[in-house]
């Protein structure tokens, strides 16, 4: 009899083993890079191991560094889309302004009828995905993370997860947008890809106030010395033709400022993209 019993509980505690197997999730969030004044598209992958029915979520990140446009620039992934005869879920609510941080908020219902429509079982699937555009005043190597969290909304939003019957709190991994500035060639004022004596005349006319500075001035700053003059010119014209010193970090190739602490920036370079 006390055999019978021993049998009968291991199996009661293997199906509950299995049980709580089943009822799993995963968030995990992708960021990026990108150059102050530009938009970075981060997104919001999702694990599971049953169909979801709805989930809700906050987000936060440092309004120093980031910031969100408008509701445009939080969408669901393909998945979402497509739910509903591509329709969409029957309810996603955004809310970009929630009380007790900077960040926003979504909750979401996939089918509000029988039979209800959920998300399928998933493997890194993009559940959602956000702009955030890169404040033009963020510091170059600034890394500004983004991060889950329970806290926003009034009252607050929790990071949960409800699959098909089960509701679930997810494992969650953070992520972050590291803040970067375009590659350039030194030198290359007309950003043709290479150096020329057209480029040293260039410069004579931006520092004359005949031309329209360039966007980039880390590439106008050809001796690198944090100011743009005419000693520029005069130091590209003897590299070229008088066997001058070379131009200061540069291979012939694109690569990154290797003085960002000049004052100077970098907000786009055509011929490195």
């Amino acid at each position: 009899m006390k055999f019978a019993t021993s049998i009968v509980l291991f199996f009661i505690s293997m199906i509950h083993c299995v049980g709580l197997q089943a009822q799993s999730a995963n968030l995990e969030i992708i960021g990026g890079e990108g150059f102050a004044d530009t938009v970075v598209t981060a997104q919001i992958l999702a694990t599971t191991d049953l169909q979801t029915h709805g989930f809700s979520l906050g987000l936060a990140h440092d309004p120093a560094t980031l910031q969100i446009e408008s509701l445009s620039s939080i969408r669901g992934g393909a998945l979402l889309q497509a739910l509903n005869a591509n329709s969409g879920p029957d309810f996603f609510e955004v809310n970009m302004n929630p009380a007790n941080g900077s960040g926003f908020t979504v909750a979401c219902i996939t089918d509000l009828f029988n039979p209800f429509d959920l998300l399928p079982i998933m493997n890194l699937q993009v559940l959602l995905e956000i702009d955030y555009r890169i404040i033009p005043s963020a510091v170059v190597g600034t890394i500004s993370t983004i991060n889950f969290t329970s806290a926003l909304g009034q009252p607050p939003v929790q990071t949960v997860m409800v699959l098909e019957l089960d509701e679930v709190i997810p494992t969650l991994t953070q992520g972050s947008i590291l803040v970067t500035e375009p590659l350039f060639l030194r030198g290359d004022l007309n950003q043709s890809g290479t150096i020329s004596l057209l480029d040293g005349v260039l410069l004579l006319y931006r520092v004359s106030g005949l031309q329209s500075p360039g966007s980039c001035n880390d590439a106008d700053d050809i001796n690198d010395d944090g100011v743009l003059t005419i000693g520029d010119a005069v130091y590209l014209f003897q590299y070229m033709f008088t066997g001058g010193s070379p131009i200061p970090g540069s291979t012939g190739q694109c690569g990154p400022d290797q003085t960002s602490n000049d004052g100077l920036d970098c907000v786009e370079f055509l011929a490195c993209d």
